[in-house]
């Protein structure tokens, strides 16, 4: 398991590289989906911090707090050091996520992680409160969005790595 903000260096770095534009909410998101993803294929958490249930959406407050704090310099805030330190095949399943994201905005990924049925709506729509998305909701969430989408079987797929 990573801190939620190696995970949010890597796509930072990634934007960096590729000339893909990424905002605070979008990082937010891509680590969301690296997480779900995680656990729906390998059954064990991707970050160590747990993941909430706000207002607008899911949010690890960590990630959250740092780069709204450096929204006017994202890449001023990279640090290769964190990503260096990552295992090659959680690299590469990296790769995958942002190969099957990145092209989408921040309110396409909001609405994403908003439909009904979403670890976000199950959670939340308990509560207006803040509350925690348990891990086994985002990892149930995943494995059925993965086995109801065989389209996700190529190689765009995001977790077509993990098991590697």
């Amino acid at each position: 398991m990573y801190k939620a903000s190696t995970l949010a260096h890597f796509f930072v770095y990634k934007s960096q590289r590729t000339q893909i534009p990424v905002t605070p909410h979008k990082i937010e998101f891509m680590v969301y989906f690296a997480h779900g993803w995680h656990l729906a294929i390998d059954g064990r958490p991707l970050i160590l911090e747990e993941v909430k249930a706000w207002r607008h959406g899911p949010v690890v407050a960590s990630v959250h707090k740092f780069y709204s704090k450096n929204s006017r310099n994202i890449y001023g805030t990279l640090k290769l050091d964190e990503i260096k330190s990552m295992k090659t095949k959680d690299l590469q399943f990296l790769e995958g996520i942002w190969m099957y994201y990145s092209h989408l905005n921040e309110v396409e990924m909001l609405s994403l992680c908003l439909e009904s049925g979403t670890p976000w709506n199950q959670t939340y729509e308990k509560s207006s409160n803040e509350l925690t998305i348990e891990n086994s909701i985002i990892e149930q969430h995943y494995r059925l969005l993965h086995l109801s989408n065989p389209n996700f079987a190529d190689i765009d797929d995001p977790i077509s790595v993990v098991g590697e």
